[in-house]
């Protein structure tokens, strides 16, 4: 993985904080604010969606009992709009009877949560610098990274509440993946990833997109970069999840991690065209609709932080 350059984990200097926060101001307002004006002149071009390799792919999704409502449009945005030939749909959750049950009415996979790592969210036991426990957002992004799940090579990893509303090739000619981008710039991710790769990751656009295929054969590669610098025994996802305890803004993105250290001259880039949509409890709304409503939307989201009640 050539894009990928990994310091001695354990042996970088301690982070004076009153730096940090004047670093994160400066680049949250210089790299913020050119990656949305990109973004928005990009995203008035016509996008052009390439070919899908021949070769199939696995969809992992991993969810808790409350994206349940979401779910079936997310899994109808799959079955209408993936140009990809889908091989199985994995639902990795935690040992759910709902979870369960719904898996088996749709032909769907259930994967235990708590087998795919070895451990459950409870051992990752990780509080942010807000005391806030942040276990199970930690635990679900090192799940989509890991790689165990699927019979493929090639796997997406969706947010359950992520609906495509036009075609998508996430795996194109030629074994190529396709990247959906962003312009969303939060500077802790990016100081996490230098702390673990020796690098501050500098491109045009994020690849926070609510979505991502993911290459096994590179996520190998990935794995065993992380764990040079670190302790002799360390594991990968230990290594992450240290480094979240030490770095001062603590938090990290397992899209952005991968994104960027996925080889440049492999991967194609199309900006993602997202619509974000309050979730209400009152009322319900059709695919259909939700494509009558916004007809230039390649996907819409629900994210649980616009819930209304």
């Amino acid at each position: 993985m050539n894009d990928l350059s990994i310091s001695r984990i354990n042996d970088y200097a301690p982070y004076n904080v009153e730096h940090v926060m004047r670093r994160k101001k400066l680049y949250t307002f210089l790299f913020g604010t050119w990656r949305s004006a990109l973004y928005d002149v990009r995203s008035l071009l016509p996008v052009s969606m390439p070919t899908a390799d021949r070769d199939p792919i696995d969809i992992v999704i991993p969810v808790i009992e409350k994206d349940m409502d979401i779910l079936p449009l997310c899994l109808e945005g799959l079955r209408r709009n993936c140009n990809n030939t889908v091989d199985g749909i994995y639902l990795v959750a935690p040992p759910s009877p709902v979870i369960m049950d719904f898996a088996r009415a749709n032909g769907l996979t259930f994967t235990d949560e708590n087998t795919v790592l070895g451990y459950g969210v409870r051992d990752i036991g990780y509080t942010d610098r807000n005391g806030n426990d942040r276990s199970g957002w930690i635990f679900q992004q090192l799940l989509k990274l890991s790689g165990n799940v699927g019979t493929r090579r090639h796997y997406v990893t969706i947010d359950a509440d992520h609906i495509l509303m036009r075609p998508h090739t996430f795996l194109a000619e030629g074994g190529r993946p396709v990247f959906y981008m962003s312009k969303e710039y939060y500077f802790p991710y990016y100081l996490t990833q230098q702390a673990l790769t020796g690098r501050f990751p500098m491109q045009q656009l994020s690849y926070i997109a609510h979505k991502m295929i993911f290459d096994k054969q590179q996520l190998a590669v990935l794995h065993a970069q992380l764990e040079q610098g670190a302790t002799a025994g360390t594991t990968w996802d230990r290594v992450i999840v240290d480094t979240l305890r030490r770095t001062p803004l603590g938090s990290f993105s397992e899209f952005e991690l991968y994104g960027h250290c996925y080889p440049a001259d492999r991967k194609l880039r199309v900006p993602w065209r997202q619509k974000e949509l309050r979730k209400s409890s009152k009322h319900s709304v059709s695919y259909d609709e939700l494509a009558r409503l916004f007809p230039k939307a390649l996907s819409v989201t629900f994210p649980d932080y616009r819930k209304e009640d």
